[in-house]
C-alpha cells in the first residue's frame, strides 16, 4: 500500500477484515497496544483510523471499554465502498474476484449506468456527443491495448456523469471508481479483439443514434439490455467454478 498514510493502511486492513468477516459484527477488537502491533502502525495512527471508521458506521467505540465491530450492512456510509475498492492492483486479494462480489458489482452497474444516461439525455450537446464518439473511436484504434482501453472506458463513464451535472451522481461516479475498474477489468480480460470491437462499436451506434432519435428512453433501453448481456455472459464465466464444484459433491 505504498503512498499511503499509515492510518489510511490500517483503514483498509480493517476494512477488508470486517468486508471478508474475519471481524463479525459484535466483535471486540483486540487493546490498542496489541492491534497497532498486529497491523503494524503507531497507536497515534490506529486511534485516526479507528476514529474514521467510527464516522463510516463501522466501529462503536466505548470510552473506557473499547471499539467493538458493527454490521457494514446496517449501516456503514459509501465511504466504506471507497476503502474497500481503493485498491485494486494487489493479486493476493482473493476478494477481488470473488464471483458474488463480481456479479452484485454489474447489477449495480446496470441499474446505475443507464441511469446516468438519463439524467444526462436532456442536457446532451452535439459537442458531447462528438466527444465520447471520439473516446470511442480511440478504443477501436487499441483494441490490442487493454489498460489502456480500461482507461478509456471509465473516462466514458465519467464524462455522461459530468454531462448530467449532478453533484450526488458526480461524487458517487467518483467513490466507485475502483469498483469500476475491477468491473471493467474482468470484463475485458473476458473478451477477445473482435467480442471487444462489436461491444465498442454498439456503444458508438447508440450514441450516434442521439443524434436523431428523439425517443431517448428507447435508446437507454436498449444500452441496459447491452450491459444485461453482458453481465449474463459474465455470470457464466465466472460461476463456473462453482457449478463444477456443486456438480463433484453431488
Amino acid at each position: 500500500m505504498q503512498g499511503f498514510q499509515a492510518h489510511e493502511r490500517a483503514m483498509s486492513i480493517l476494512v477488508r477484515q470486517i468486508f471478508s468477516r474475519q471481524l463479525q459484527p459484535g466483535d471486540k477488537l483486540p487493546p490498542e497496544r496489541q492491534l497497532a502491533r498486529d497491523i503494524h502502525v503507531d497507536r497515534v495512527a490506529l486511534r485516526i483510523a479507528l476514529k474514521h471508521l467510527e464516522l463510516m458506521n463501522v466501529l462503536t467505540i466505548r470510552q473506557g471499554d473499547g471499539a467493538y465491530v458493527r454490521d457494514y450492512m446496517k449501516g456503514a456510509s459509501i465511504d466504506f465502498l471507497r476503502m474497500l475498492f481503493l485498491q485494486t492492483d494487489e493479486p493476493n486479494d482473493e476478494w477481488l474476484v470473488d464471483p458474488y462480489i463480481v456479479d452484485e458489482i454489474w447489477e449495480f452497474w446496470v441499474f446505475f449506468l443507464p441511469e446516468m444516461l438519463k439524467l444526462a439525455a436532456p442536457k446532451i450537446t452535439p459537442r458531447d456527443i462528438k466527444a465520447m464518439i471520439d473516446i470511442f473511436d480511440e478504443e477501436l484504434a487499441n483494441l490490442h491495448d487493454k489498460k489502456y482501453l480500461i482507461d478509456l472506458e471509465l473516462k466514458s463513464q465519467e464524462a455522461i456523469a459530468e454531462v448530467g451535472n449532478n453533484m450526488v451522481v458526480i461524487l458517487i461516479t467518483h467513490t466507485c471508481r475502483p469498483l469500476r475498474k475491477k468491473m471493467i477489468e474482468i470484463f475485458y480480460s473476458s473478451l477477445g479483439d473482435e467480442q471487444i470491437r462489436k461491444h465498442v462499436e454498439i456503444k458508438k451506434e447508440l450514441m450516434l443514434s442521439y443524434m436523431t432519435s428523439q425517443d431517448m428512453q428507447t435508446l437507454i433501453n436498449q444500452y441496459r439490455e447491452i450491459l444485461n448481456s453482458h453481465r449474463a455472459s459474465l455470470r457464466k464465466l465466472i460461476f463456473k467454478d462453482e457449478a463444477k464444484e456443486l456438480n463433484t459433491q453431488n
